[in-house]
């Protein structure tokens, strides 16, 4: 693609690339937590990113920061809320995320009224800004957040008991492992991360509303998957979800300039989704 198509490789259609994938990337990085404990996946982000754009949207007169705040504090509630169900009282954890999304969009239709909030204020920093040049302030906030999780849970303690619990949950908890915490954690970081993935889409058109990251959960599930995730848990690292979203904007990106329409795009994605779990599955077999 780098040869066929002109520019492709240049510095800009790089960055454009980074940026396409900044909030895929950030929810794909929070949610690696969960598949990694063991937990499959959740199915709520995007509802929780839906949520956090009105938030946002909202109180973004009153100042960007507030808002963001504000959009980031409902995410922990219902990290805390998903996370409890889960770790705490054993519920399935995708029955349970879907009946937080539920209820989550049915709170944020209530609130909004089902209309699209316009935000009052200029926040084109963050949404189309650059710092660093060369690299969008959304596509830095990703790069930051992906380094940041695999560093905690790569070093520390917690992030030790997440894999644990993943690979063997009896045997961690027998261990005297935090294993319900860490179940808790996990799904606090996957929804804060969502509600930051919402915050990112409010800002490219200070705009919130309850069709914001529609495809965010499938999105992200892939990134997981393509990234080498192992599904059943305790294997993997949070780049590799980075990684995985990179890779899936990169595809993206390459079938958009050769032109290819949208299903075209959407079948691909599916079958690089598809090859990723069986080859995951292949490796597995293997190793036994």
């Amino acid at each position: 693609a780098a040869i066929g198509v002109p520019n492709f490789a240049s510095a800009s259609n790089i960055a454009a690339i980074i940026y396409a994938s900044a909030t895929v990337g950030i929810a794909a990085v929070g949610l690696a937590t969960i598949t990694l404990s063991g937990n499959l996946f959740s199915l709520s982000l995007g509802a929780t990113a839906a949520f956090a754009s009105i938030i946002f949207a909202t109180f973004v007169s009153a100042g960007i920061h507030l808002a963001a705040v504000a959009a980031l504090g409902m995410g922990v509630l219902v990290g805390l809320a998903q996370g409890a169900a889960i770790g705490m009282i054993r519920c399935n954890p995708i029955i349970t995320s879907i009946a937080v999304a539920s209820i989550v969009t049915g709170i944020a239709s209530t609130l909004s009224g089902g209309r699209t909030i316009m935000g009052q204020g200029d926040i084109s920093w963050l949404g189309a800004g650059v710092i660093v040049p060369g690299l969008p302030n959304q596509a830095l906030v990703f790069l930051l957040v992906a380094l940041i999780l695999d560093l905690v849970v790569q070093r520390m303690r917690i992030g030790r008991e997440l894999r644990l619990t993943g690979s063997n949950p009896v045997a961690a908890q027998m261990a005297g492992l935090r294993t319900k915490s860490v179940v808790v954690m996990a799904n606090v970081i996957s929804a804060t991360t969502a509600a930051g993935a919402g915050v990112l889409i409010a800002a490219q058109s200070s705009t919130g509303n309850l069709l914001v990251g529609a495809d965010l959960d499938f999105n992200a599930i892939s990134a997981v998957l393509v990234g080498g995730i192992a599904i059943a848990g305790g294997r993997g690292r949070v780049l590799d979800a980075a990684v995985g979203a990179l890779f899936l904007a990169l595809l993206g990106n390459i079938l958009l300039v050769n032109n290819f329409s949208y299903e075209v795009q959407l079948m691909v994605k599916g079958l690089a989704v598809l090859l990723s779990v069986a080859l995951g599955a292949m490796l597995l077999r293997m190793r036994r």
